[in-house]
Order: structure tokens, then C-alpha cells, then sequence
């Protein structure tokens, strides 16, 4: 890994207000360019109550000394992670409200959207749900009226209940999480929109997270599930291939399987070192030495496949920490870059990554301190974010005490 300090400017206002775009599967730019879509709020260190109101809008000049933030109205459906889904919809910003159907994603070209049960991810995962939303079905582990929806232009149409894939397994098994509650969460469409993927989600009777990565079609009738473990964050390479921070976990057994006495110890000994592990400043780097999780390029192929092929190492031994991965769409060369970051080291910097694919080499392209006040739950990823031709990437950042969004000009690299 090369290190290549890029060029950083600071395009929110400082006005007392703490700013941040969101989610690093959504493009900020404007399709001109000239604007930068952004939240804001008065407070940054709690979780959003159902009554907190975060102001949405653009800014305008954020390319200079003074940018301008400008107000487009409000919301109170929205959380740090994915703020209120922030998008750009025919040259005007688009979100989701308290009194609205909200959106999960939105295919660009196509305009096909789909969403899933707001409620219950903030019963579940509540750093990405809505808190003024509960969920439906508290007391069902998997409900089949909850799920994932398309939504069209008069009508919201669940194609892919939670008890649904709760019975899909690989090993035989007649339910995947049972009577663990379970959820969705990152739903993603391939680049030309035909498909979609997403992990199904439940914690483990031993503390575990288990993720398990499918893709569907846009009907929900041919659902694949491609990998089971850990997963973490992932982007389409293209409609036929998934790059993915996963790992089996091997060390650690299957969900439902009986676990040998080395699983058994290691769980415990996961359990134990927990404590050490954050003390430590989660070095996300021990999660590539000891339990192999890293970098993975997924086919779209069903693991119950004959023959399904195993997933490809990427960047082995070079990007060793999870982060939130894309590849650049636009530029001379799309798919040429892959845009990564990493989690606060032991010093409390985050750092900011470019892959090379066509060269196999990557860049450390900065690293940013963030506040111990500021991670966990309510932490502050950088999420970042290419513009259209890659010549820019746009990261939210606590970097300087308050949440706040940065432009990284990588153009030397992308435009060489």
C-alpha cells in the first residue's frame, strides 16, 4: 500500500450546525456538479428521538471559502448512518419524511424502488432505523408481512418475506435463524437494475452477528443466497459480481450446527477479549489475521449450486480492515477504482483508500482523527463517495470536532 496524501477541503459552513450526507451507496453531487446534497442538525452525540428535526438541503459554493448550505425542508425520519436517504431525483433532492412511505433505494436509471420495515430495524439494528417507527411485528421472529417491498407508483408490494428466507438454507437445515428475530438491511440494485442484493440478519443464541448475503430479482422469484457468516458492506463490480468484506468464520461454527471444542473455546475466548478489543481502539485489521475476514469478490451464483464457484481473494494482504467499498460507475475507465475506508485505528484516525484494479495496487490516500465520544452506535463513518468522473470523493468526518462534510480531491491518481 502506497501512501498518497490527497488534497482535503472542508465544504460546510461553520455556523454551529453539524452537517453529514449519509450512507456511502448514494452519489451527493448534483448531476451538474455544482451542488452537494447534506443534513443538518443542532446536536451530533445521542441518537435521534422521535421528535428531532434534521434540516435537509445542498450546498451551493462548496468549492470555495464560503459555502452556502440551502434549506429544501425537514425531516424526523432519518438516522446518523443513512440520514434520511438523501438522493437527487431529476435535478431535485428527494428524502424521506415522517409522513411519507420511506425509501430504501432507488435504482437511477430505471426509477424502481424498494424499501423494508423501517420499525423493525429500529427495534434491531436501531442505528439504521427511524425512531419514530416501531415495528409491526415485535413478537414474530420472522413475519411473513415484513420484509422487502417494491414500491411503484399507486401500490407497495412485499416480494420477499422474512419468514421466506428463513426457510431457505444450505445445509438442509428447515430454518436458517428460527426463533431468532430477524431482519434486512443494505439493499443494493446491480448496475443495470435487473437485481438487487442484501443481507438477511439475526443474532446468534453465542452473541454472533449472522449475515447472509442473497440477491433477487425485482418479483422475488429467483433468490439466490450466495454467502453466509459474516458480512459486512459490499458494492456491484458488475451484474454478475458482488465485492464484499466477508468471512465464513469457520473458527467460530454455523449457526444451527453443534460446535466442535475448538468453536466452543473460541467463542468463549471472542466473548472474553471483547472488552481488550475495544480498549484497544477495535483494530479491524485482527479480524483479516485471526479470523480470516477480508476483501471477497462473490458471484452471483446460488451456493446451492452444483459447482457454485467459491468466492476470489481481492487486494489480498493490502486492504486488511473492513470498510465501505465502492467502485467508481463514471471516469475514462468505470470499475477501474475501487474507493474504500477503514474504521478509527488505535490513535483514533480513520483511514482513506484507493485500489488500483487495473495496476492490482492501492493507496492510503489520508487519515483523519475522529473523536472516542463519536464512535459506536452513533459513530462517525466517512462513508465516502465518488463524484461522476471519479475526480473527487466526498466523506463525512468528525476530523475537526463536530460532524461536518470534506471533498478529497483525487483526481492525480484517477485522471492519470
Amino acid at each position: 500500500m502506497q501512501l498518497h496524501p490527497c488534497p482535503i477541503r472542508k465544504v460546510t459552513p461553520d455556523d454551529g450546525w453539524h452537517y453529514w450526507f449519509g450512507y456511502y451507496d448514494k452519489c451527493p453531487w448534483s448531476p451538474d456538479g455544482t451542488k452537494l446534497l447534506a443534513h443538518r442538525a443542532q446536536f451530533c452525540a445521542r441518537f435521534p428521538t422521535p421528535d428531532d428535526v434534521a434540516e435537509v438541503g445542498f450546498l451551493e459554493g462548496w468549492e470555495t471559502d464560503t459555502p452556502r448550505f440551502v434549506k429544501v425542508g425537514q425531516t424526523t425520519a432519518w438516522n446518523w448512518q443513512q440520514g434520511a436517504m438523501l438522493r437527487w431525483g431529476k435535478d431535485e433532492p428527494r428524502f424521506n419524511t415522517s409522513d411519507t412511505e420511506p425509501v430504501y433505494t432507488v435504482h437511477t436509471s430505471t426509477g424502481v424502488a424498494l424499501t423494508l420495515d423501517f420499525g423493525r430495524l429500529s427495534r434491531l439494528r436501531p442505528e439504521y432505523g427511524h425512531p419514530g417507527q416501531t415495528d409491526p411485528e415485535p413478537d414474530d421472529p420472522h413475519p411473513t408481512n415484513c420484509g422487502i417491498s417494491r414500491l411503484d407508483a399507486d401500490a407497495k408490494t412485499l416480494i420477499l418475506s422474512l419468514d421466506q428466507l428463513d426457510r431457505i438454507t444450505a445445509d438442509g437445515s428447515a430454518r436458517a435463524g428460527g426463533d431468532l428475530h430477524q431482519h434486512v438491511n443494505h439493499l443494493a440494485f446491480n448496475p443495470s437494475g435487473t437485481r438487487f442484493c442484501f443481507m438477511h440478519r439475526f443474532v446468534r443464541t453465542d452473541g454472533i452477528l449472522h449475515s447472509r448475503l442473497f440477491t433477487s430479482d425485482l418479483e422475488g422469484t429467483d433468490i439466490r443466497l450466495l454467502f453466509e457468516g459474516l458480512v459486512s458492506h459490499y458494492d456491484w463490480r458488475d451484474d454478475e459480481t458482488i465485492l464484499a468484506w466477508a468471512g465464513k468464520r469457520s473458527l467460530l461454527g454455523s449457526a444451527n450446527a453443534t460446535k466442535t471444542p475448538t468453536q466452543h473455546a473460541m467463542t468463549l475466548a471472542r466473548r472474553g477479549l471483547k472488552p481488550i478489543y475495544y480498549a484497544m481502539g477495535k483494530p479491524r485489521f485482527l479480524m483479516n489475521k485471526i479470523m480470516k475476514d477480508s476483501y471477497l469478490l462473490i458471484r452471483d451464483v446460488d451456493v446451492r449450486t452444483p459447482d457454485a464457484p467459491e468466492p476470489e481473494p481481492f487486494a489480498k494482504g493490502e486492504l486488511i480492515c473492513d470498510g465501505h467499498c465502492t467502485f467508481n460507475r463514471g471516469g475514462k475507465e468505470p470499475g477501474r477504482w475501487v474507493l474504500t475506508d477503514g474504521y478509527p485505528d488505535m490513535k483514533g484516525r480513520q483511514p482513506l483508500f484507493l485500489w488500483d484494479c487495473a495496476h492490482n495496487r492501492g493507496y492510503e490516500i489520508g487519515r483523519y482523527h475522529t473523536p472516542r465520544e463519536l464512535d459506536g452506535d452513533i459513530r462517525v463513518d466517512l462513508h465516502p463517495r465518488f463524484n461522476q468522473d471519479a475526480s473527487l470523493v466526498c466523506i463525512d468526518s468528525a476530523m475537526e470536532g463536530k460532524r461536518a462534510m470534506y471533498v478529497v480531491d483525487v483526481s492525480e491518481l484517477t485522471k492519470g
